[in-house]
């Protein structure tokens, strides 16, 4: 049996274990890579933003990794790599789906939010098709030096100050062994499980299950526009080119448009207070996705001719997607965020908050010979991710809380633009030493935690007040976000049409 040892294992092989996997070999760490499955391989979680972009590009100038600049724009990105897959995404777009009646010219104006992330298209963010992406940074570690095990059944063990792998992969026999063990395995928890580290995901006040597919002939959501006489040329952008929301009387919807014209498109259903449609009620996944689509005029429309084209396996339906786990790091071992703990796909989060994670331990473990100190800043690193993946609960669950007020919901919105925004406009390596989307500002964690209060009241008006207290709410957060708010938000001149809110180009 072939025995090698490392200086890291790295569990996992999703963008975030392979992207620190080339990161540590680039630097001369000898790092071994297993995962049970193989690439390609569909995945979920798709949507770049400014500060993934950001933070994507700082880390290929900081552990030289010049292959990975063009993937911070989409412009560069179609330069660099025409045949790799990914979608242009200027924004983050909103619609009213909550009631039955469709959009049209006399409704619309109070039943859209478009809010722009790039000033153009050469400096758009992106989605990404995962199975692509992944792929690309699999091979990219490879090259570099990983070395790399596919279709790996192996099991765990810790033997004094080393961890082991026995497994077998291509009909071999393997034996590694490595001092610094990196779980990268998602919700497999791999090492999580191992550790018997406890779960808390009770703590998480977010509950959603997700119906998703990739679907090909989906129509454009501009040209059903345009069919009801809607008057598109104020947009910011088209409005297809963004992460696309239908806002639904029970959760929402997500739309993300690649290239090839093929569509991302997932519901995710609040669970809360119970799941008025959840399985049995329906006989299949598919008969709650037809059930979800017909409920829509819009969304009739839109999926009238369109077909499953990813995953092979058709569409996919989970249970509650939260998870939280109560440790993210050890003396000898570190999880990335998605691992640790995941929220929803709302406000597109889920790459940014990797790239972050993945950066910081990467700087802890390239940068830190120490091992005391090394123990120390793992422990910072794990409270932070922690701290973190609570706020942007908080974030999600009030979008969730203002269902079905569209008006509501997009209030709401405006406390994660204020955040994000505020960290966008941040000059140079800003970004570094901070904490994901405002996490330990003082300030502003106290105005959200207010602000929520603020909403329930709010949201739980009698229909005779619900206007009013709907304004009250308004105005307050027009206020409390004042600090946080360079970007214009609240500006009633632009009717919901937000152009300044975009991210300096070429500002990193």
């Amino acid at each position: 049996m072939p025995s090698i040892h490392a200086d890291i294992l790295i569990l996992g092989s999703g963008f975030g274990g392979s992207l620190l996997a080339l990161i540590l070999a680039r630097a001369g760490k000898s790092v071994v890579m297993v995962d049970r499955s193989q690439h390609p391989r569909f995945a979920i979680g798709e949507s770049s933003t400014p500060l993934a972009d950001r933070t994507l590009a700082q880390m290929a100038t900081r552990y030289g990794l010049p292959e990975l600049r063009p993937l911070c724009h989409w412009g560069s990105w179609k330069r660099a790599f025409p045949n790799l897959m990914c979608g242009k995404k200027r924004g983050f777009t909103y619609f009213d789906q909550t009631v039955a009646e469709d959009l049209d010219s006399d409704n619309f104006d109070a039943r859209r939010l478009l809010v722009s992330a790039s000033v153009d298209d050469d400096n758009s963010d992106t989605h990404w098709l995962r199975g692509d992406v992944d792929q690309f940074l699999f091979q990219l570690a490879q090259s570099s030096g990983v070395t790399t095990f596919q279709s790996c059944q192996y099991s765990l063990r810790q033997q004094e100050d080393q961890w082991a792998i026995k497994g077998q992969s291509d009909s071999r026999e393997v034996l590694i062994t490595a001092p610094f063990l990196v779980d990268a395995t998602g919700s497999a928890n791999g090492v999580l499980k191992f550790l018997n580290v406890s779960d808390q995901t009770h703590l998480l006040k977010t509950n959603s299950r997700s119906l998703f597919a990739h679907f090909a002939n989906a129509t454009t959501c501009e040209q059903l526009l345009q069919e009801r006489s809607v008057d598109v040329r104020p947009f910011p952008y088209h409005c297809d080119d963004a992460a696309v929301h239908q806002v639904m009387p029970d959760g929402w919807m997500w739309q993300l448009r690649f290239d090839d014209d093929s569509l991302s498109a997932g519901f995710m259903i609040d669970q809360r207070f119970g799941d008025q449609h959840a399985s049995p009620a329906f006989a299949s996944s598919s008969a709650e996705w037809n059930s979800r689509i017909a409920a829509s005029p819009f969304l009739s429309r839109q999926f009238a001719n369109a077909r499953i084209v990813r995953p092979e396996s058709g569409l996919q339906s989970t249970r509650r997607i939260q998870r939280l786990a109560s440790q993210g790091a050890g003396p000898n071992w570190a999880a990335i965020t998605n691992t640790v703990g995941f929220i929803d796909p709302l406000h597109s989060t889920g790459i940014a908050h990797t790239l972050f994670s993945v950066s910081r331990l990467a700087d802890i473990l390239t940068a830190t010979s120490d091992l005391a100190h090394r123990g120390h800043r793992l422990q910072g690193y794990s409270e932070s991710l922690i701290r973190e993946i609570q706020c942007v609960d908080e974030f999600v669950e009030g979008c969730y809380e203002a269902i079905p007020s569209f008006r509501l919901w997009c209030l709401w919105g405006m406390l994660y633009f204020a955040a994000a925004t505020s960290m966008e406009q941040q000059p140079g390596d800003g970004l570094r030493d901070v904490s994901f989307l405002q996490t330990n500002d003082q300030p502003f964690r106290a105005m959200l935690k207010e602000a929520r209060q603020r909403l329930a009241v709010a949201r739980h008006a009698d229909s005779s007040s619900r206007t009013a207290a709907e304004d009250d709410f308004s105005e307050w957060l027009k206020a409390a976000i004042k600090p946080w708010n360079q970007v214009g938000l609240f500006d009633d001149s632009v009717n919901n049409l937000y152009s300044k809110t975009a991210a300096p180009a070429n500002a990193w």
